[in-house]
């Protein structure tokens, strides 16, 4: 017997985001009360070095088993001593930082600069750069602007295998290619970023996202430029292991398979 007409054999929305369905569930960055996710350090030591005679701490955060920091402190050190002093004097501190398993998902970063940030007693400006997972590829649209092929450009500068397959580019890292992109490359575009706040602050909320961005990018190709001009970069990995016990860090936050490449 016919039962009437079932409306709900044709709503094409049942089962869908359209209805509410996955919406308890979207992968989110969860919320930090009155800090920002990046700030949000768990467990990590401090260590001081001396640059350009100024005390800068750097805060270590633990990494996870399949992820390590590339660059170590000393490594960080050695770059900035040889980057002009006015151009970072307002960085405070450095972070070394551990992301959670969603942000590498929704918001992968090689590092950042955070104009304010407050880690436990340590407030003020702040380079971060991530840890990263050595073996596991990246994956990149093969639908990219002309600022995403040059950023793809400055990976393979870097070392990365970039293999192009029908649907994606794969970007094969290693802790030596991510060192060298964090160190070289991230590095110096957060400078830029720092410089580009203490040349005109009020001209930099005025600044487009590319601008900033513009700006960054130029700064750090130009540095980079006079720093290999001069024999200062490329430089061996600085890993120490008894520097490193000394700081009070984990030797193996910075090694893969006991070896520090």
């Amino acid at each position: 017997m016919n039962q009437g007409r079932d409306a709900t054999r044709r709503n094409r929305n049942i089962g869908t985001a359209k209805q509410g369905r996955g919406q308890n569930n979207r992968l989110v960055i969860p919320w930090c009360g009155l800090k920002l996710y990046y700030e949000n350090l768990t467990e990590y030591k401090v260590a001081e070095r001396t640059v350009h005679s100024r005390s800068l701490p750097f805060i270590v955060e633990r990494t996870r088993a399949d992820s390590r920091h590339a660059c170590t402190v000393d490594d960080i050190t050695r770059v900035l001593q040889y980057a002009p002093f006015s151009d970072f004097f307002g960085v405070d501190f450095i972070v070394l930082r551990q992301p959670k398993r969603k942000e590498e998902i929704i918001n992968p970063v090689w590092g950042r600069l955070a104009y304010f940030a407050e880690i436990g007693p340590y407030q003020g400006r702040a380079i971060f750069l991530e840890a990263l997972n050595p073996s596991r590829p990246l994956r990149w649209s093969k639908s990219l602007t002309p600022d995403g092929q040059q950023e793809l450009e400055r990976l393979r500068e870097a070392g990365h295998e970039i293999i192009t397959t029908r649907h994606y580019h794969k970007v094969t890292v290693s802790l030596e290619s991510i060192r060298a992109h964090q160190l070289y490359h991230t590095l110096l575009h957060e400078i830029g970023h720092s410089l580009d706040k203490d040349l005109d602050p009020d001209a930099l909320d005025r600044k487009s996202s590319l601008e900033k961005e513009t700006f960054a990018h130029q700064y750090a190709d130009k540095l980079r430029e006079n720093l290999v001009r001069f024999g200062v970069i490329p430089f061996a990995r600085m890993f120490d292991k008894k520097t490193i016990a000394r700081d009070g860090l984990s030797v193996s936050d910075f090694t893969v398979d006991g070896e520090s490449i």
